[in-house]
């Protein structure tokens, strides 16, 4: 049976926050929390307080209380930091409301930064104090003084809609203002704009250069979508040089898809020197943090025995992690080793189930695999309707080995009188069978 591995690029994708510290710290780094966090750091590490610094002292919140806005943003942030921090669901309650508590009493005084800081916090929150109206009107305040945050935040609700139609152009409008004012993300933004043809006139060339601009300034995302265009060859020849320069910039970062990509290079040594200990060290950098193809690159890494000793149980474990996240060379490639028998039983029923599952995510080796299995009579539950219909999916996409198969069981089935025969020996059609590679 065939197996391959999903397209060598791939495209940036959306990462949900869930539940827990994890999530709260994903969702907020999302919206630039932590980094206007950090921009306030100075005062909060100014605020003495417990060892573990769970409790600001005592004096700054008596100043807050008296109503000093500085001491009152302070505490907000403190609150803030804290509660992307807590582990415990009702210490992050507490610290929720006290963040919530303090910016608005600073906000209401006027202080522009507490403005922008509770807009985004009250975006960001994952309870019923999540108020996309109030941070809004908090946000556009803030926008009014020059806020490129809030700017930046208000562009992200105009994209999504959030309880309005969502309005492209009036993001890119935002966008635009956060951007002149030195907004890294707001340059993203507008690369991925003008990549996609949102708000604004589809135009490569100005995609990448709104990239190389947030790459320059370090943005670890727009370095990787820089790398990709170059890397894909989409607007020149392709460049693979400069591909992998962005590529290790984002992956220096923790990006992990830039990490799985530059893994992938060094195992095919495509534009770097072949080297399967760096294959080994990024791919496993970018599966730690659940990346599907890292995962799958280490899958095949164990199963090779390329850079680590080889281990089928090891190939297996990431295998399936790869596959539960929804990684379609992953899953046809399970299927393959539970028809095959590589370190399990025997199991068509379970290459069925993973061959659809990459089948219905458009994989045309799986798709391939799947419809192969009626000819070869591995699948009680396939019809030869779903046979052809498998097989056409495939032979669309270029597949050479499903466009004859797909031939030769229409030419059966219209030689066949009865209903339920066999539709070619067993032996007809033989798949493909090739080893996983990178």
């Amino acid at each position: 049976m065939e197996t391959g591995r999903s397209e060598a690029i791939r495209s940036e994708r959306s990462r949900r926050a869930r539940p827990g510290a994890a999530g709260r710290r994903r969702w907020l780094g999302t919206l630039g929390w932590l980094g206007l966090v950090a921009a306030g750091c100075n005062q909060i590490e100014a605020l003495p307080g417990d060892p573990d610094r769970s409790v600001p002292e005592a004096q700054m919140i008596e100043r807050a209380e008296s109503g000093e806005v500085e001491a009152q943003l302070a505490l907000g942030r403190f609150h803030a930091e804290a509660f992307a921090e807590a582990d415990d669901p009702s210490r992050a309650g507490r610290e929720q409301a006290e963040a919530l508590r303090w910016l608005t009493l600073a906000a209401e005084q006027g202080e522009v930064e507490a403005q922008a800081e509770l807009g985004l916090l009250l975006v960001a929150q994952e309870s019923e104090l999540r108020n996309v109206q109030e941070a809004r009107r908090w946000l556009t305040r803030a926008g009014q003084a020059g806020e490129p945050r809030a700017f930046f935040m208000l562009g992200e609700l105009a994209r999504s809609g959030e309880g309005e139609p969502p309005d492209p152009v009036m993001a890119v409008a935002w966008w635009r203002r956060a951007a002149d004012l030195g907004h890294t993300g707001a340059l993203h933004r507008l690369g991925q704009a003008y990549e996609a043809g949102l708000g604004v006139e589809h135009d490569l060339e100005a995609a990448l250069e709104l990239y190389r601009r947030a790459s320059e300034a370090g943005h670890a995302i727009s370095q990787y979508r820089l790398a990709v265009i170059h890397d894909e060859g989409r607007l020149r020849p392709r460049d693979i040089a400069t591909a992998v320069k962005e590529y290790r910039l984002a992956a220096e970062q923790g990006y992990a898809p830039a990490q799985a990509q530059l893994g992938y290079l060094y195992a095919r040594g495509d534009g770097v020197i072949q080297h399967y200990d760096e294959a080994l060290k990024w791919s496993r950098k970018a599966a730690e943090q659940g990346d599907a193809d890292g995962c799958n690159n280490l899958a095949v890494l164990y199963l090779k025995g390329l850079g680590v000793e080889q281990s089928f149980e090891e190939a297996l474990r990431w295998y399936r992690l790869a596959a539960q996240r929804q990684h379609p060379g992953a899953q046809n490639m399970l299927g393959t080793i539970h028809l095959t028998g590589q370190g399990v039983e025997v199991d068509p029923e379970e290459a069925e189930h993973w061959w659809r599952m990459a089948a219905e995510q458009g994989h045309a080796p799986a798709q391939y695999n799947l419809g192969g299995m009626f000819s070869r009579k591995l699948s009680a539950t396939l019809t030869r309707a779903e046979a052809l219909d498998w097989l056409a999916r495939a032979a669309e996409q270029g597949h050479r080995s499903a466009a004859r198969e797909l031939a030769a069981l229409r030419a059966v089935a219209a030689d066949e009188t009865g209903e339920g025969r066999p539709s070619a020996d067993a032996s007809a059609g033989a798949a493909e069978t090739q080893r996983a590679t990178l």
